[in-house]
């Protein structure tokens, strides 16, 4: 059987009754592959010869769209394999917690996945990481940029002056807060000078990192790979 995007496991064979009919029951999971496919196109920004193209562009933006999507991914694959595998280490009463914010029950008006991120460790007893901290801070950060990106409206912006006192750089807020993370000029301005290869690596980077530091927190194994 040919391999299909999603992780499949846990194969359950059964035979129909008085028929003979064979049923194979797979189940999927797409966090990993999400993130693999993010890393694919980091690395692809490296072959791009032209930094000002369109496939660098299209690589750029995919590869942080595919990022963000990952720990949404990682998230529910969380709370689906804790609240509800038998082989899972928390206590009913905590699986009964984490199966609510799953469903929503227990969730906050409009909180990204982040914070549900962060909800769980204080349900769980964990120390939260901080939002102001690496890594909360740099995948706030790309969850920024994603939404800036699927989510685009025009606008307008310096792109040379004569002033040479003018930080052209300080006109957009996501360029003022990727500035430490990518070393973006003075001159630095969105999109031109974001969307490039060490965007699309730091994000990936990125997510992976949170998503491992809260594992590490949870001491709760997630189910796949996390690095």
């Amino acid at each position: 059987m040919d391999k299909v995007l999603g992780v499949r496991s846990d194969a359950i064979v059964t035979i129909g009754e008085g028929k003979g009919v064979v049923h194979v029951d797979q189940q999927y999971r797409f966090a990993f592959e999400m993130k693999n496919a993010a890393r694919v196109l980091a690395n692809k920004t490296k072959d791009t010869s032209d930094p000002d193209c369109f496939e660098m562009k299209a690589l750029v933006i995919g590869a942080v769209s595919l990022s963000y999507s990952y720990l949404e991914a990682a998230f529910n694959e969380f709370i689906h394999l804790n609240a509800s595998s038998k082989e899972s280490p928390l206590t009913e009463t905590e699986k009964a917690v984490i199966n609510a914010i799953g469903s929503e029950q227990l969730r906050p008006g409009n909180a990204h996945v982040l914070r549900l991120f962060n909800m769980v460790l204080r349900l769980l007893c964990k120390q939260e990481m901080k939002e102001s901290e690496y890594p909360y801070q740099a995948a706030n950060l790309v969850r920024k940029l994603r939404n800036s990106l699927v989510h685009p409206t025009p606008g307008r912006v310096v792109t040379y002056t004569e002033d040479e006192d003018y930080d052209i750089s300080t006109q957009q807020s996501i360029v003022k807060q990727l500035r430490s993370y990518l070393s973006l000029g003075r001159h630095a301005t969105f999109p031109w000078d974001v969307l490039t290869t060490d965007c699309a690596v730091w994000s990936i980077r990125s997510c992976e990192d949170f998503f491992h530091e809260f594992s590490k927190r949870t001491g709760v194994d997630p189910g796949f790979i996390t690095k």
